[in-house]
């Protein structure tokens, strides 16, 4: 049981008294709709359990348990959830079951506590457990009752999707006005056509692991923005940096909003990337120098480090930049420090040596000098002036 609990984040509970059956509701009912999860109803699910028979239930909320008996022990395993909930989702059955004081955001974080697993991968995982325990392969049966229909939560939206050639359709028309939306650099666009795009497809899919299916997606989702990107004359190392920033975010991950949250980030950097390359037309060397800066100004950056990072001799890279940009690498650097300044002083209580070390110059009269340099004023005085 502690190997299957590591392995899938979902476990087994012995529950053989009342007590024990508020504990496991305590731990995991978050309305008293969830009659399945409720004590009262476990204690009579395990009055009235057969002997050799799998129970597979699932409440309003598409959260899942399979209950059974072994030998004179009732057991259950779960709760799990087969479904990726999105927030029109959630907004559905909180309406359709007039839930009160249940706000969508608490909705979605009660679910991600559950692991996702489809219902016959959990079925497989309790039949591996029952033949170990007895040693030999016992014949359960498995009993699915009539759930909470899950009908009734999509019924408006399949009124409106009739047939899967409408959705893929529509499918196809929202991702061409999310290539387009990235190509002119419409990072808001670009969203709202990627959250269609999610949603379209979502609620029909009864997905095995959830995780592994939005990294999937998330690889879909970074393959169609490089391409989009090169077609958009975006530099082949800027692509690469952001796709990649993605890729190790999204394999270490293992909380499913993060990686949506991931993903959507990803499609801000390339929108931000292309409506600048588009704006300032430099050169892919110049081009890939500013993102490296922009990218790395917390830290301690010297031309070594550029010149290294974007394999050019220093002489050559020195020459074009000041050609295209009139400025020195560092003087932009410097530009952009103070830029990201004054954002942070006129949009937080950030203190003024909290900001000089977060905006990469740790000497903060140092930061403040350069600050008036560039401003014509001191941070407080701009502070003042500017506070939003």
């Amino acid at each position: 049981m502690k190997l299957i609990q590591k392995l899938f984040q979902v476990r087994f509970y012995t529950i053989n008294d009342f007590s024990e059956a508020e504990a496991f509701s305590r731990e995991n009912m978050l309305s008293d709709l969830q009659l399945i999860l409720s004590p009262d109803a476990l204690m009579t699910m395990r009055s009235g359990a057969e002997k050799h028979t799998l129970y597979l239930l699932t409440d309003i909320f598409h959260i899942s348990i399979i209950v059974f008996m072994l030998d004179d022990s009732f057991m259950l395993f779960g709760p799990f959830t087969s479904l990726i909930h999105t927030k029109m989702h959630a907004s559905h059955i909180i309406n359709a079951h007039g839930i009160k004081n249940l706000q969508i955001e608490d909705y979605l974080r009660y679910r991600e506590h559950f692991p996702n697993i489809s219902k016959e991968r959990a079925e497989h995982i309790v039949r591996c457990f029952l033949d170990t325990v007895y040693g030999h392969e016992e014949n359960y049966s498995l009993r699915d009752p009539e759930t909470f229909a899950m009908e009734q939560v999509y019924e408006d939206h399949a009124k409106e999707q009739k047939t899967g050639i409408d959705l893929l359709q529509l499918r196809y028309a929202n991702e061409k006005e999310f290539i387009r939306s990235v190509e002119n650099g419409d990072s808001s666009s670009a969203l709202r056509y990627l959250d269609r795009m999610q949603s379209d497809v979502r609620y029909m899919k009864e997905l095995g692991s959830t995780i592994e299916n939005e990294r999937i997606g998330c690889a879909i989702t970074r393959t169609t923005l490089r391409i989009t990107a090169m077609n958009a004359g975006l530099p082949a190392y800027i692509i690469d940096k952001i796709s990649g920033q993605n890729t190790r975010e999204v394999f270490r991950e293992r909380h499913l909003e993060k990686i949506l949250a991931s993903k959507e980030k990803m499609v801000v950097n390339f929108c931000n990337a292309i409506k600048e390359h588009h704006s300032e037309a430099h050169s892919a060397v110049v081009t890939n120098a500013i993102f490296f800066l922009n990218s790395n100004f917390k830290n301690d950056i010297t031309i070594e480090d550029i010149t290294s990072e974007l394999a050019i001799s220093k002489s050559h890279f020195m020459s074009e930049f000041k050609k295209e940009t009139g400025t020195s690498p560092m003087n932009y650097l410097r530009s952009i420090r103070i830029k990201k300044a004054c954002t942070l002083l006129s949009g937080t209580g950030k203190s003024i040596q909290e900001i000089s070390e977060t905006v990469g110059i740790p000497d903060s009269n140092y930061f403040v000098k350069l600050f008036r340099k560039e401003t014509g004023m001191t941070p407080t005085e701009y502070r003042k002036s500017n506070r939003l």
